[in-house]
């Protein structure tokens, strides 16, 4: 299922989009303000939550699975396990003359944002967007990050200025190939022990 990286993002934003938007609110958050973009692109639209897919790495933890030649029952397809690492940011609202409310703002909207991701951990069921499988489970955790990373990833935009930004990790995603692993487990192995040949003194040498 090569369309498992993008559904994830889908289902975060829509997750988002659902405990957070009310379009009809006056100065609530629109659905169209909470968008899956790099945070340089947020510059208009009056963009107020971004989500940027930064980071694309192996579950170590099950990593031995695509080495296991086959399940119990019989063919099944091969998925690579990965960890997805997303960006999250919030941005202070395009009116107000008053930075320090606008920031304010923009740390509420975090913070809340923050709460809706602890409130679902867990992404299964009905959640999961696309063709992401139902009876799926999907970890969502917030990733520790120094000054240092958050610094490093911020110089890919040159042009922008840092917000106040949290990394979260989703895993594990399966990307299914197309191919299968064919045959069934090894677990049991039969040896021939009458054509062993002995050696030294065993077999009558001085």
């Amino acid at each position: 299922m090569s369309s498992a990286i993008r559904d994830v993002g889908r289902t975060l934003v829509n997750l988002l989009r659902d405990n957070l938007a009310d379009d009809n609110a006056p100065g609530g958050i629109r659905r169209q303000q909470i968008v899956l973009l790099p945070p340089a692109e947020a510059k208009t639209g009056g963009v107020r939550l971004t989500l940027f897919l930064y980071a694309i790495a192996p579950a170590a933890e099950l990593r031995n699975e695509l080495e296991v030649p086959g399940g119990p029952e019989g063919d099944e397809a091969v998925s690579e396990p990965l960890d997805l690492y997303f960006l999250l940011t919030a941005f202070a609202p395009a009116e107000g003359d008053d930075p320090t409310e606008r920031t304010h703002d923009s740390h509420l909207l975090l913070g809340t944002a923050m709460r809706v991701f602890f409130d679902n951990g867990t992404l299964t069921g009905s959640v999961l967007q696309g063709d992401l499988p139902r009876d799926e489970e999907l970890r969502l955790t917030l990733q520790p990050m120094t000054v240092e990373d958050l610094t490093r990833i911020w110089s890919v935009f040159p042009e922008s200025v840092l917000h106040a930004s949290v990394s979260y990790l989703v895993t594990p995603v399966r990307l299914r190939s197309t191919r299968t692993r064919g045959g069934t487990r090894v677990v049991s192995r039969a040896s021939d022990v009458g054509h062993v040949v002995p050696t030294g003194v065993e077999a009558g040498l001085p």
